[in-house]
């Protein structure tokens, strides 16, 4: 056996040792719930966790990294990212004030070609594994190839979303989309239209179905809750799970009742009851709660509007120059128009009424903790100001803030965000046989979420990172 060395005594960065590697003297988290257990040895061999805990056997030609004084939990997991979205405005025309200035043609063949940054900000934030839970046709190409990179999260994609609403885009927009073969949109206008769309994402190799039901008027609302019910059982008959979004009460009990495993965002306009926890806990659904995004938007729009600079919650550096420099030029570029179209009571209102959300989104969260349903970490990340990365150490304090403890919410944030993803087998926990991801801390995320943003290493699929050099701008590519 080699010398056991201090992980900062030497550069490990993109290190992936032949001989087996023993990490030594770290107090563990191992993603179950489970207390965390001092002084852990975690041995890994090709990729894969061969021991965990306190009586492992140390191979005799092991390299030996002591973190004594340090903290290991498994990878974070983000359970809700779009990869065809990079935090700003322009990315996809509904979160625009002027869609008509973006091609989103050039746009989208951009993100195609540079995804890459994408990857490398979720490693340096400490996360392995993200659900793409709705975009561009292109995301799904990028599946595969995740699943043995050790320089890449572990990534799945539902693809294209399936919705009865395309109001919140411009008609010209949406023809410019259907031209170009770049929607990200399926229709469910009518019942053939709706089985055909699910037909499509099982035969493009989506990882789900989403859908997309924003509260219908009352004469549509009992057809197409018929439609989504059909939506649910065509992806049951393709193996596919159903993945809703649908931030009102009564929509979202919809959705459990079509099959829905996965719901996409807070109930946010009321609180939830007892029908609706007894379904989700009946149906073992998966609650996402993203706590953050609204709140990121709305003081976003609110800066934006009184001509301030944007704001980049970025400890490790991980988002990339290029993203920072689009956004400070839009931010230029926009404010007049804010300022034309928009006004202080709008802006001041919006705040006031994202803080009344906020509110019943904590009081839900709680419920549904407490009623033993599976809450799983989720970031919206790709959408205006929420950032690839950085944005899941905003949303797990802001579920502490809720009342969620610490050592509930690493559950969370790695256990249930991978059986969101259909994948806990792989990841999610630190046990025998599952892929070595995980995470080195400062300090200690039993105490404080904020104990993340101290993150020195990644280790995805045995290979150790240093998120201190894989942040701090761009590259030129993605090797």
């Amino acid at each position: 056996m080699r010398l056991a060395m201090s992980i900062f005594a030497i550069s490990l960065s993109g290190w992936c040792a032949a001989a087996p590697t023993s990490l030594i003297n770290a107090t563990l988290y191992d993603g179950t719930g489970a207390p965390a257990i001092e002084n852990a040895v975690v041995i890994i061999d090709q990729g894969k966790l061969q021991c965990v805990g306190t009586d492992c056997r140390v191979p005799e030609k092991s390299e030996v990294i002591d973190l004594k004084g340090q903290y290991i939990t498994p990878g974070l997991v983000d359970a809700h990212v779009h990869y065809a979205a990079n935090g700003s405005f322009g990315t996809r025309a509904l979160t625009s004030p002027d869609p008509e200035k973006y091609d989103l043609d050039k746009i989208q063949r951009d993100l195609k070609s540079n995804y890459w940054r994408w990857d490398r900000a979720y490693l340096c934030s400490g996360v392995t594994a993200v659900l793409d839970a709705g975009g561009f046709p292109w995301t799904l190409d990028l599946q595969s190839s995740s699943i043995t990179s050790p320089d890449r999260p572990h990534y799945v994609s539902a693809g294209p979303l399936i919705t009865h609403t395309r109001s919140e885009m411009s008609t010209s927009v949406l023809e410019k989309q259907k031209a170009l073969g770049t929607s990200e949109f399926l229709p469910m206008h009518s019942d053939k239209a709706a089985v055909d769309a699910v037909k499509q994402l099982a035969e493009s190799g989506a990882f789900a179905v989403k859908v997309w039901y924003i509260k219908p008027e009352e004469k549509f609302r009992a057809d197409l809750q018929k439609r989504m019910k059909l939506i649910g059982d065509e992806a049951t008959a393709h193996g596919l799970p159903l993945i809703v979004h649908a931030t009102h009460l009564e929509g979202a009990k919809a959705a459990m009742k079509a099959g829905a495993k996965v719901l996409v965002h807070s109930i946010n306009h009321e609180e939830v009851d007892e029908e609706f926890l007894r379904l989700a806990k009946d149906n073992e659904v998966i609650y996402e709660p993203t706590m953050a995004g609204g709140e990121l938007w709305a003081a976003g729009d609110a800066r934006l509007f009184f001509g301030e600079k944007p704001e980049f919650d970025d400890p490790n550096a991980s988002i990339d120059e290029r993203t920072r420099n689009l956004m400070e030029s839009e931010f230029q570029e926009l404010h007049p128009i804010a300022r034309k179209e928009q006004s202080f009571e709008w802006i001041t209102g919006g705040l006031i009424h994202m803080g009344e959300h906020a509110s019943i989104m904590e009081r839900n969260l709680r419920k549904v903790h407490e009623y033993g349903i599976p809450v799983a970490t989720s970031t919206d990340a790709g959408n205006p100001f929420a950032f690839h990365g950085p944005t899941i150490y905003t949303e797990m304090e802001r579920m502490e803030r809720a009342g969620i403890t610490p050592a509930d919410i690493i559950v969370m944030s790695t256990q249930n965000g991978a059986r969101a993803m259909g994948q806990l087998d792989r990841f999610g926990t630190l046990e025998k046989g599952k892929n070595a991801d995980l995470v080195i801390l400062k300090e200690d995320p039993g105490k404080s979420t904020k104990a993340f943003r101290s993150i020195t290493h990644v280790m995805r699929l045995g290979k150790l990172h240093d998120v201190a050099e894989l942040g701090g701008g761009d590259r030129a590519s993605g090797s």
